[in-house]
């Protein structure tokens, strides 16, 4: 890897591991206070939250990161971001008054208000990274961490209820969005003379056509991105349903390590896919593969590692970070961590595929391994509990891992004969 791509890459991990550490953080918060009911409606509004605002982000993000050829301007993707993180929204609410009557409502609200918030941000610093200024990007998002930890901390220190915690962390977050908005502005001003134009996200141009035109292109990758969180989430709902809502809340408590594992390869991810859309465009096929290669293997590494401490000190850190009941899931902790090895490797495979805009073929992957994880915790959940979850896990990433690698394959074999 180049020099500058080890440094993007190093930027990108601290902004994202200050972003998991304190949702890491609330999880732990929410544990030590012993409500283990109240953690699992959190657990299971985050379930149910998460992926529409996953299948409404039409993965922007990426999207505004490999548009060199600008065919969107910047005020049509904060339009479109606009319209639809607000449709997500009023989504999220119908579904909590009509369909989840053991998880107030208010709860849905407050996580749905985070995620509307985290959506903008989340944008501003993909405008950042394919400006090439990833510090811009590092020191928001470490900055908007740090103000959510000290909220955090806040509300444990005056002894407030588990509900009032994450008020405190939401409210820090919509907060540091509006700083996020203006020092966007300023960065635009500033670096390239332009000044953003947010009333145009009221023109129906830009909040309705634009939108819907996105919508039709890369709705599947939109779908990919929903199947590939709900791979995440439906353990919880199984969990839910046969164990019990508590259940649901202590497996999810381990398998975040998964979450924030994958945020950090998700760091090298992200600063790598500037450059491999360069080497797309410019058509250094080898070059592309050489470097998917080398981050896969970054990515097995660090997947082996967290298995290594799993088994040697599992239990250790279960009881340290959270309490005794949820300590006994060392052994599903081993199982899930096996998963995130599986899942680290491919993980930038489906990088590539984005530079390449393969987006349907991920779409058919995460769809297969969405099912498989499915069908496995129905299989398992029932008579193994949160074990037979953890083993469903690493059935549905070696079915992905194995997908990855053969399509990835096939369009190299191809792309190959045609340079030849």
């Amino acid at each position: 890897m180049s020099r500058i791509l080890a440094k993007n890459s190093l930027l990108t991990l601290i902004a994202n591991l200050s972003f998991a550490f304190t949702n890491w953080l609330l999880i732990v918060v929410l544990a030590k206070m012993g409500d283990a009911r109240f953690l699992g409606q959190f657990v299971l509004t985050l379930s149910v939250v998460s992926p529409i605002f996953l299948f409404f982000s039409l993965k922007l993000r990426t999207l505004l990161v490999v548009d060199l050829e600008n065919e969107y301007s910047v005020e049509q993707y904060l339009a479109t971001r606009f319209i639809t993180s607000s449709i997500g929204l009023l989504i999220v609410l119908v579904v909590a008054a009509s369909v989840f009557k053991n998880v107030p409502v208010v709860l849905f609200l407050l996580i749905g208000v985070f995620k509307w918030f985290d959506a903008w941000s989340e944008l501003f610093y993909a405008y950042y990274h394919r400006a090439g200024h990833f510090m811009m990007a590092t020191f928001c998002q470490s900055a908007r961490s740090l103000l959510s930890i000290v909220a955090i901390f806040v509300s444990v220190f005056l002894d407030a209820p588990p509900l009032w915690v994450i008020i405190g962390w939401v409210a820090m977050s919509s907060l540091f969005c509006i700083i996020d908005g203006i020092l966007f502005t300023r960065f635009r001003i500033k670096h390239e003379a332009v000044f953003t134009a947010w009333w145009q996200m009221f023109n129906v141009h830009y909040c309705v056509l634009t939108p819907m035109r996105i919508f039709r292109k890369y709705y599947t990758l939109s779908l990919s991105l929903v199947v590939g969180a709900l791979f995440v989430y439906i353990p919880n709902f199984v969990l839910e349903k046969y164990a019990g809502i508590e259940a649901a809340g202590q497996f999810a408590a381990v398998s975040y390590f998964l979450v924030a594992g994958g945020l950090l390869i998700n760091s090298v991810s992200q600063a790598s896919s500037p450059k491999l859309s360069a080497l797309v465009k410019a058509n250094e096929w080898k070059h592309f593969q050489s470097l998917t290669l080398k981050m896969c293997l970054v990515g097995a590494t660090i997947g082996l590692a967290g298995v290594m401490v799993a088994c040697l000190f599992g239990h250790f850190f279960l009881l340290l970070f959270y309490n005794e009941n949820i300590a006994q899931l060392s052994s599903e902790m081993v199982w899930i961590l096996a998963a995130a090895a599986i899942r680290y490797i491919y993980i930038f495979i489906g990088t590539a595929m984005n530079s390449l805009k393969q987006f349907n073929t991920q779409t058919i992957i995460y769809t297969i391994g969405t099912a498989s994880v499915l069908v496995a915790c129905l299989v398992l959940v029932p008579t193994q509990g949160t074990l037979g979850a953890a083993k469903a896990m690493v059935i549905a990433t070696a079915a992905e891992c194995i997908l990855f690698i053969f399509f990835f394959w096939k369009n190299g074999h191809k792309r190959q004969q045609i340079n030849d």
